[in-house]
């Protein structure tokens, strides 16, 4: 697991990327389709309605946005466990 962090990188974290909070506002807002006409169910995708797959899209892209932020853009790394060597 420690093939992800590079001893040269800064600590950074992803709170602070507005560009991120903008994108996952976008998706939790795309995931409601509030926008859709009220009690449309045709066409159906696979014998369910489409507002569904659009909610588990979304939902979907929802948790991948998440494990990026949290796997490529966090360095959890604490100074001192840095300087330690671990718990």
């Amino acid at each position: 697991m420690d093939q992800r962090r590079s001893q040269d990188r800064p600590r950074y974290e992803p709170i602070r990327i507005r560009s991120l909070w903008w994108a996952m506002a976008f998706v939790v807002l795309a995931g409601v389709p509030f926008y859709l006409p009220p009690g449309s169910t045709h066409p159906l995708v696979f014998g369910i309605p489409y507002w569904v797959v659009i909610s588990l899209l979304f939902t979907f892209l929802f948790a991948a946005l998440t494990s990026w932020a949290c796997l490529r853009r966090w360095n959890i790394d604490e100074p001192e466990e840095e300087a330690g060597g671990g718990a």
